[in-house]
């Protein structure tokens, strides 16, 4: 990741923080790869990553306490907003990162962008999200907190997520981060926590996470899973 990128990223963070929105959106995607470094404190662990997209997922209903555009909190950096679709959905554009908001999809869905007022954007609904929301961490970075999904929720999520991927490179993103996660926690002596974690999912997504794994030929981290 180049520095530019990271500083601009640690800008919008303490932004939202100063603006009081940071507390209540959860950071996801790739971004959180990197910033489970505050988490592990591992020197060996690999924060590397191939995205200048950051993702935010926004619970619903959103709880924030007043009014606020993202848009003015970003624009002098040079943030653009651009709609992608035919749905319009909303993205922050700039050169050196993307942002974007994500809702948890439920039910049959809508497959239209989720208006959240009160921060003047809408937000793309997805499957499996409620997931990260009732399983999250909160880190201390650079001097500003951010809430991020338990790393073994972030690497079961993916594992459930990546076959729905129709792009190739986020695909094997996906795979590769997850695959990276899980093997840190197990390091750090976390297997309890990933199995606590994957015993309380619902018996069809633990289900759709073996058989994707069976795919990649993963077998031993379907035994942990599986408690073999």
């Amino acid at each position: 990741m180049e520095k530019k990128t990271f500083d601009l990223c640690m800008e919008v963070l303490r932004r939202f923080e100063k603006a009081g929105i940071l507390k209540h959106l959860i950071l996801i995607g790739s971004w959180s790869i990197y910033f489970y470094k505050y988490y592990f404190n591992s020197k060996e662990y690999s924060t590397f990553i191939r995205t200048k997209d950051i993702d935010f997922l926004v619970p619903i209903p959103p709880r924030f306490n007043s009014n606020i555009t993202v848009f003015d909190l970003l624009k002098d950096l040079g943030f653009i907003e651009e709609h992608k679709g035919s749905k319009g959905y909303l993205k922050l554009e700039h050169p050196d990162l993307t942002v974007e908001f994500l809702v948890p999809e439920r039910g049959r869905g809508h497959n239209k962008p989720y208006l959240i007022p009160q921060l003047g954007i809408n937000a793309v609904p997805l499957r499996f999200l409620d997931f990260l929301i009732t399983n999250t961490i909160a880190v201390n970075a650079e001097g500003s907190i951010i809430r991020l999904p338990d790393p073994a929720a972030y690497a079961l999520h993916k594992f459930i997520v990546f076959k729905r991927r129709r792009k190739i490179d986020k695909h094997d993103r996906d795979i590769e981060g997850a695959i990276r996660v899980f093997r840190e926690l197990s390091k750090n002596n976390k297997i309890d926590s990933i199995k606590t974690i994957f015993n309380k999912m619902h018996k069809k997504w633990r289900e759709k996470i073996i058989a994707n794994l069976k795919s990649i030929d993963e077998p031993e981290i379907v035994e942990i899973l599986k408690g073999t």
